[in-house]
């Protein structure tokens, strides 16, 4: 009697539960369907052809020039350029950063063409980002600028820097690092 009853227990239990049917499978999981993705355009960047330092504009008067808007923009593309390299800075954004202050550079130089602050900042930048070209251009531009006697002081500060001589001393620029075995940068470097 025990056995009928766990018996009639099991089928009464098993018809509850549905008793003998399958069990369906899910259904496949609704998912958009995958996007095809653009290839991301390559974007190269091309460098300066080489000038000679007294190629370029004529020289401007000082009533031509907005040297103190050169100033201010040159300072400020000097702190983009530094926040750039920051240690933890974005990788991104500080690629942005040193567009903005390329930017700032140009904008300096165009206002006020002697601006030493702006020609060796905007040398870095290309450095950095490696337009060899365009930074030794630039470099080029500070030779003459050198020879001039209200410049002279600032140029010589900026090549301190560059080849870590006076206050910089052993302290070379780290922006011309990559820059530095580069016959163009090497062949310039023998003019200071």
């Amino acid at each position: 009697m025990m056995r009928a009853r766990r018996l009639a227990m099991f089928l009464l239990a098993a018809g509850a539960c549905g008793g003998g049917s399958k069990v369906k499978s899910a259904p496949a999981p609704l998912r958009p369907e995958p996007r095809k993705m653009a290839p991301a355009p390559q974007v190269t960047r091309d460098d300066c052809e080489p000038i000679s330092p007294s190629e370029g504009p004529a020289p401007l008067s000082y009533a031509e020039r907005s040297v103190e808007e050169a100033d201010n923009l040159a300072n400020q593309g000097f702190a983009l350029l530094q926040q750039a390299g920051a240690r933890g800075a974005d990788p991104a954004g500080g690629e942005e950063m040193v567009e903005q202050a390329v930017h700032r550079f140009i904008t300096a130089l165009l206002a006020d063409p002697y601006n030493v602050h702006a020609t060796y900042n905007l040398a870095a930048a290309y450095a950095r980002i490696g337009r060899a070209q365009c930074s030794v251009n630039l470099l080029a531009r500070l030779v003459p600028l050198r020879k001039l006697p209200s410049q002279s002081a600032r140029v010589e500060e900026k090549l301190d820097r560059l080849l870590g001589r006076k206050g910089y001393k052993g302290r070379l620029d780290p922006d011309f690092f990559d820059l530095r075995d580069d016959p163009r940068f090497r062949d310039l470097v023998k003019n200071f």
